[in-house]
């Protein structure tokens, strides 16, 4: 689909272009991700690598229809290569290598580098082990923000392969643009890394890389070891001296000052407040619902001077003198520090042209990213560095140029520029707004009056509590007259009925029982058949 959408014809506007792919004429090797991609790439076979690179267009793009490779995914290891014409370094030949990316999601914790590599290191294929020759491109995770060069150089004592990192390599810029990053070797041994084209750091091979190039000509011996009296302390106590008689170690720091006294009339024995002697407790006061009474305190009117215990001010102690120690002298038996003895190295020697670069054959990326949104575009190896240059400036910079358009305009503030502000329609619809809002809320202050709710006062608090026993008590009352007549109405009845009954007694009749015969349906039917 992106292959598809890329051929449509776009129409230009005033932040895109329509896509042309660049000239690449002169250039050892270029990728711009045009035509059929994955007939020159290939996925690393690795199991390890659960992502898999897409060939897609720009979220947002600036020359339309121009594809790149994708990081589609979050959390996943991305693994792909291609072949390029083999390449070996030659005297008087520089090594240029610059390609694009852009964190179209931002860079969190990844990487963006590439992997130069000769394919017969990678019988298996290529994978994070594989051995390189350069490694080059922008990394962030955690304290980690730097744009990577690390070489690796092979010792041709010990036929080792060992990797010499860039020591103050440039820092990754922190936006969600596209970036052009450059790296030059140069004959010279000289180093250069860009960033848009801008020089960013520099230095050289034999001086600027960690650990060095060339090793060192001498190592310590690591079969000498430190004497058992050898001395590493330069100064000592000086065994001569003794602490003074008059030296107390005890004494404190602070001490009462003794020029200062009690002032008169100091009450030690008066507390510093007391309980009103006006206050009374409340008439209605109820200490089962409101507690025991207790008087407020209020300061004590003895006090015009101070009560309670009364303390010396503290001051320093002049005779303070702390711990003592011994005064240090030159240690005599001192031998200085101790290092071990040094010895050739056995693996020396001297590389003076690092700059020539083993042969490489194929580019790799080999990535772990929590941000998804990577995109790879225009990757070049080429040992012309004026052609280099010119490939970016035909490529990157007018893509940076429209990117720059399509970002949204910073808004003028009042406070940048109050006419220019003031100038805006948008801006004088704000105000006018903002002018409606003050004087509805100035008019809405003024005439609400004072709607807060205030705390009720000890006596209204009381009052209340009193209605409420009041209310509690009308109604007890109330339920006990109530309770007293339903007795005495069940009690009547009962006589009532016993009276019917032994009346009936009296006239040889047998009482009458209780019972709901004769109600409902079947005592309708028998009054019916009565009345017919």
């Amino acid at each position: 689909p992106a292959l598809a959408r890329a051929e449509e014809a776009p129409q230009e506007n005033a932040t895109t272009k329509p896509y042309v792919p660049p000239e690449v004429a002169g250039l050892h090797w270029a990728e711009t991700f045009d035509g059929d991609v994955w007939s020159r790439w290939k996925a690393s076979a690795h199991d390890k690598y659960n992502g898999k690179f897409s060939v897609e267009l720009r979220k947002q793009e600036a020359f339309e229809g121009d594809l790149g490779l994708l990081v589609p995914d979050e959390a996943r290891h991305y693994g792909a290569f291609a072949a390029i014409p083999a390449l070996a370094g030659a005297p008087e030949v520089p090594f240029v290598l610059q390609y694009e990316v852009r964190f179209q999601e931002g860079l969190t914790c990844g990487g963006a580098y590439l992997k130069l590599f000769d394919s017969s290191a990678a019988p298996a294929g290529f994978q994070d082990d594989t051995r390189y020759v350069v490694m080059f491109g922008p990394d962030r995770c955690g304290g980690t923000n730097k744009v990577h060069f690390i070489l690796q150089h092979r010792n041709p004592k010990t036929g080792k392969w060992e990797e010499k990192h860039f020591k103050e390599p440039p820092s990754v810029p922190h936006d969600n643009l596209s970036h052009l990053y450059g790296l030059v070797v140069n004959p010279d041994n000289s180093v250069e890394m860009l960033v848009d084209g801008e020089t960013k750091a520099s230095g050289s091979l034999l001086t600027s890389m960690e650990p060095p190039v060339n090793p060192p000509k001498e190592i310590d011996d690591p079969a000498d070891k430190k004497p058992g009296d050898w001395v590493d302390e330069a100064k000592m106590d000086d065994p001569k001296a003794s602490k003074p008689d008059d030296w107390d170690e005890d004494a404190p720091m602070l001490i009462p000052d003794p020029k200062e006294s009690k002032p008169a009339g100091w009450l030690d024995d008066e507390p510093l407040q007391i309980p009103d002697p006006k206050s009374e407790k409340p008439e209605d006061w109820d200490d089962e619902e409101d507690g025991e009474w207790e008087a407020p305190m209020i300061a004590n009117p003895a006090c015009t001077v101070g009560c309670g215990k009364w303390e010396h001010p503290r001051i320093d102690n002049p005779e303070y003198k702390g711990k003592w120690h011994a005064p240090k002298i030159d240690n005599p038996e001192y031998k200085g520090v101790w290092r071990p003895r040094q010895i050739p190295n056995p693996d020396f020697f001297v590389d003076e042209t690092p700059s020539v670069l083993p042969k490489i054959d194929s580019v790799g990326i080999d990535i772990w990213t929590m941000s998804k949104g990577i995109l790879f575009d225009n990757i070049v190896v080429s040992t012309d560095v004026a052609k280099a240059k010119a490939f970016g400036d035909a490529t990157f910079k007018p893509r940076r140029e429209l990117e720059l358009q399509q970002q949204p305009k910073p808004k003028t503030t009042f406070w940048d520029d109050p006419l220019a502000f003031a100038s805006e329609p948008k801006a004088l619809v704000s105000i006018g707004v903002t002018v409606l809002c003050l004087v509805l809320a100035t008019a809405w202050c003024c005439f609400r009056g004072d709607s807060t709710p205030k705390p009720l006062t000890p006596e209204e608090k009381r009052a209340l509590r009193k209605k409420r026993k009041e209310e509690a008590e009308r109604q007890e009352r109330e339920a006990g007259a109530k309770d007293a007549a339903d007795g005495e109405g069940s009690s009547g009845a009962a006589s009532s009925k016993e009276g019917a009954g032994q009346k009936d007694e009296a006239n040889g009749k047998e009482p009458a029982e209780e019972s709901n015969e004769g109600e409902g349906d079947d005592g309708d039917d028998s009054k019916e058949d009565k009345e017919d």
